[in-house]
Order: C-alpha cells, then sequence, then structure tokens
C-alpha cells in the first residue's frame, strides 16, 4: 500500500491526474494561502537518477520562461523521497474544451493557436523546443488566457546534456512531426507541425491522421499529404499546409510567422465578411423602387377606371 503524500507547507485536496513519470493534486499552499497544482515524481523513479535529473529540468526551465502565455513555477523542492513541483493551477485545458464541443468555432481556434504561438515564440527565442504540443498542455486561466504547460521533454538548443538517447522519438505520436517520428534532429519548426495539428483538431473536431498502431501512425506523419480541411474551412488551409509541410524547409519559418500568418487570414476573412454584408444590404434595398413604380400604376389605372366608370354613369343614367 502507497504511503499517503505529506509534504509540508501543502494540503493534499485531491488527484488531478496520472503520467508515466509523476501524478499531479490539488493543493493548497498554506503560507500564502492560495491553490496550487502539485506535480509530484512517481515514488519508484525516484532512485532514477536519468528521469529525476529530467524532473528537476523541467521545473527549471519553466522558471526561466516568464511570460504570460506559459504556466508560472512557484517551488521545487524534495521531501523525504517525494521530488515535487508547486506551479499555478490551471482547471480547464484545451483536451476538455474538445471533449465538450468538438470542434471549436474558427475564430476561437486561431485565437488559442495565435497565443500559444506567442509562448513559443518566447521559449524558442529562448532556446528551448517544448517537443509536446497536445491539447492536454494548452490550458486555460479563469480570465481565459491560454497557457502552455508541460516542460519535462524540453529540449535546451545548443545544450551539451543529453537527457535522451540518440535515435529515439520523443513527443506524443498523435501530434509529433516527420522529424520527431524519424528521432531526427529538431527545432522550433517541430512545435510549428505540432500546433498545426492541434490546428487542424480544434477545426475539424478530429485529428488528421488515424492508424491502427503508433507505428503505422508515425508513417502517416511522415509520408501523407497535408491533410484538406473541409470546404467550409478553405480560408484556413493556406495555414495548415504552412504549419504542417513534411520537410522543415517547406514549413513555416517560426513561431512569429505563424502569428502573421493569422493575422493576415483574421483580416482577409473580416473584409469579405464586411463586403458581403455591404452587398446584402444594397440587394435588400433594391426592389424597393420597383415596387414603388409599380404601386404607382395601380394607383393611376385605379384612377382611370374610377374616371371611366363616373363618366359612363353620368351618360346613361
Amino acid at each position: 500500500m502507497e504511503t499517503p503524500l505529506n509534504i509540508p507547507g501543502y494540503k493534499i485536496k485531491k488527484e488531478l491526474g496520472s503520467g508515466g513519470m509523476s501524478r499531479v493534486y490539488l493543493a493548497f499552499e498554506n503560507k500564502l494561502k492560495r491553490p496550487v497544482a502539485l506535480k509530484v515524481l512517481l515514488p519508484h523513479l525516484a532512485n532514477n537518477s536519468r528521469i529525476k535529473r529530467r524532473f528537476i529540468k523541467e521545473a527549471r526551465t519553466a522558471a526561466q520562461l516568464r511570460h504570460s502565455n506559459i504556466v508560472s513555477i512557484y517551488d521545487v523542492g524534495k521531501e523525504k523521497d517525494s521530488y515535487y513541483i508547486s506551479m499555478e493551477y490551471l482547471k480547464e485545458s484545451l483536451k476538455d474544451r474538445l471533449r465538450r464541443s468538438s470542434s471549436l468555432k474558427p475564430e476561437e481556434a486561431l485565437h488559442i493557436v495565435k497565443e500559444t504561438a506567442k509562448a513559443l515564440s518566447y521559449a524558442h527565442r529562448k532556446g528551448f523546443i517544448h517537443r509536446d504540443i497536445k491539447p492536454d498542455n494548452i490550458m486555460f486561466r479563469g480570465d481565459g488566457a491560454i497557457v502552455l504547460v508541460d516542460f519535462g521533454i524540453v529540449k535546451v538548443l545548443k545544450s551539451a546534456t543529453r537527457l535522451t538517447k540518440t535515435g529515439v522519438s520523443i513527443g506524443t505520436p498523435k501530434y509529433m512531426s516527420p522529424e520527431q517520428v524519424r528521432a531526427s534532429r529538431i527545432d522550433g519548426r517541430a512545435d510549428i507541425y505540432s500546433l498545426g495539428i492541434v490546428l487542424y483538431e480544434a477545426l475539424v473536431g478530429r485529428a488528421p491522421y488515424k492508424a491502427e498502431d503508433v507505428i503505422a501512425l508515425a508513417v502517416k506523419h511522415a509520408e501523407e499529404p497535408v491533410p484538406q480541411l473541409p470546404s467550409r474551412l478553405k480560408y484556413y488551409q493556406p495555414l495548415i499546409d504552412k504549419m504542417l509541410a513534411k520537410a522543415p524547409k517547406d514549413r513555416v519559418k517560426n513561431a512569429e510567422g505563424v502569428i502573421r500568418l493569422i493575422d493576415a487570414i483574421n483580416f482577409k476573412v473580416k473584409q469579405e465578411k464586411e463586403a458581403a454584408a455591404t452587398k446584402s444590404i444594397k440587394t435588400r434595398g433594391k426592389p424597393r423602387k420597383p415596387f414603388l413604380k409599380y404601386f404607382i400604376i395601380i394607383l393611376a389605372a385605379a384612377g382611370l377606371v374610377a374616371g371611366c366608370v363616373f363618366l359612363i354613369a353620368k351618360f346613361f343614367i
């Protein structure tokens, strides 16, 4: 039986979720009187030096990245055999939102992707590649702000430290870039590809590639053509094309480029909607003149008939 978790300074409320490396709890920080998410390394992994270094690295990486769209780290520590990270508590993820409504309105999907791109732009400039962009790791604050979380498998550019073996794929298969599934050298464009898969899923309500197993899914990411959006979403296909290009050299170069593309698409959509609205107003206004014309003709005809009746009546009566 597992020993109940006890970390001084925190009152554990409930478990929020778990993964292969850690469990996350909702806790109350006694000193500052606030709820926190407490991420705790699984006990049986506490003696694994490689995993322990990766866990501590996550806290240190996120703590270096001070940005409004990146989760805030409050504390990192060890209590007996429990290694933990105390961080900002966030209730809802994009995965939760998609589970409830399947797909999102294009405006909402683009806003979420744009805000996530801002977080990636900052992280990439600081020399960090996230490597695990997916709906689970895009979360929302109470005010609706988008927050990127989970830097557990982040890659540090130009780092001499290697925490993963050469030739090993790292990430979530459903969202991994072709270069990740091949275990090739990667840069920030791998995150852009993963974010493109997230965008497709948010727009359509499902991921673009499905397969019976992980290997078959990896092959689809590496070799199948860029997925096509339904015709009702045609405005956004150029963005999907640039984010999901198979070769990194054909992909949008950086997260700032994603932001610019989204702004350009939003501007184009707004212009076309305004033009359509103006055309509709003009069309609705056109029938008024013929109607007035016909009304006058009818009145004149009625007057003529009435005059004739009056003359006939006067002549014969």
